[in-house]
């Protein structure tokens, strides 16, 4: 049984072209997300109209200039086609935002600021208005010589606060797994089928059990070896997968089982290869994006978030974080694992019956 498995792992490996993207597919998301900076705000550089020799100019060009992620520049006198002007110039001294302080028109009468947005980013856009908007406020309060009442400061709950990428160096290595264990052992069975391997073996004295079992056994080490390489890339990067020490690399594999088996019911169900590679990709593609590989998925619809709960990716991504990120121990996953080992379970049994050596 040694041999036959380490055969059939070297006939795994042999596949370069599918190990290499097993192993560069992952490893060049985590590298992408790796250069963004989800954490941090970028810099708005912002033109202030305003005079400064007077209290609410000189309020705002101050708290203002307290911001840690605006660069101000305080240009008085100017009107909206001057602010327009500066802010549609190119270079390297880009102008993101104007803001034209007016003074009062009639005593009593406040005066009136005009915020002109130039940032194409929806999201940093959203943030510098809003940042503005609370620094106007706060501003307003600090003139008519209103005592605050309240002074509101935030921490995380917990020791320590979990970054983007660390939430998602565990999708990604899950996502690789999937994808890798679910379309590599599809394609295979689907190729030895089309070899004539399965028939050839049918004439051996060699019982086809040994020989499933020896192919499920060698993409399970293959996988084993995955998770590793992924796991080391993504704590060199910063996600700290290895917080989480042997259970993260455990619920990886056994999670990974249950993908083994789902390839095995594609390459059953469907014949030809180039339909079975479709009909893999069908299976992983909407499961990558759904589960939470990327984004929680509590951003989901609330029509799509119970279907989303019991797909076994989900379950296996959840318990990986709740290992690696939030320091909980193995007996803390039981519901997730109760859903995973549901899975491995029925995967198995319809495995079982989908794939046959007589189809051969």
């Amino acid at each position: 049984m040694m041999k036959m498995l380490a055969a059939s792992v070297r006939m795994v490996v042999r596949d370069k072209q599918s190990i290499f993207w097993a192993l560069a597919f992952p490893i060049i998301f985590l590298c992408v997300f790796r250069l963004f900076s989800f954490e941090t705000t970028a810099t708005t550089n912002i033109v202030v109209s305003a005079d400064t020799q007077t209290p609410p100019g000189a309020a705002l060009v101050a708290a203002l200039g307290r911001v840690a992620f605006m660069r101000v520049r305080v240009e008085p006198g100017l009107n909206e086609a001057q602010a327009l002007e500066i802010l549609n110039k190119r270079g390297g001294n880009r102008v993101d935002m104007a803001l034209l302080l007016r003074p009062s028109t009639a005593p009593g009468q406040p005066a009136t600021a005009e915020l002109i947005d130039a940032i194409n980013d929806p999201v940093g856009s959203a943030v510098a208005t809003a940042a503005i908007g609370s620094i106007v406020d706060a501003t307003n309060l600090q003139l008519t010589g209103v005592p605050r009442s309240i002074t509101l400061t935030s921490r995380p709950a917990g020791v320590q606060r979990t970054t983007y990428f660390q939430f998602l160096g565990p999708g990604i290595i899950g996502m690789g797994l999937m994808t890798f264990a679910t379309i590599s052992l599809a394609g295979s069975l689907s190729r030895y089928r089309e070899e004539g391997v399965l028939r050839r073996i049918r004439a051996t004295p060699l019982p086809p059990w040994r020989f499933f079992s020896s192919v499920l056994g060698a993409h399970v080490i293959v996988s084993l070896m995955q998770v590793l390489v992924l796991a080391t890339v993504a704590q060199a990067l910063g996600a700290n997968v290895f917080a989480g020490g042997i259970w993260f690399i455990v619920i990886a594999v056994y999670g990974t089982v249950i993908f083994l088996n789902i390839g095995v019911i594609i390459a059953g169900r469907v014949h030809g290869r180039g339909a079975v590679e479709g009909a893999a990709n069908a299976v992983t593609m909407p499961m990558m994006f759904l589960s939470g590989s990327f984004f929680p998925i509590t951003s989901l619809p609330a029509a799509v978030r119970p279907f989303v709960e019991v797909l076994p990716l989900t379950h296996m991504l959840n318990a990986m974080r709740g290992i690696a990120l939030d320091h909980e121990s193995i007996a803390e996953q039981w519901p997730a694992l109760l859903v995973m080992t549901a899975w491995v379970i029925g995967t198995l049994i319809l495995a079982r019956l989908s794939f046959s050596f007589a189809d051969a």
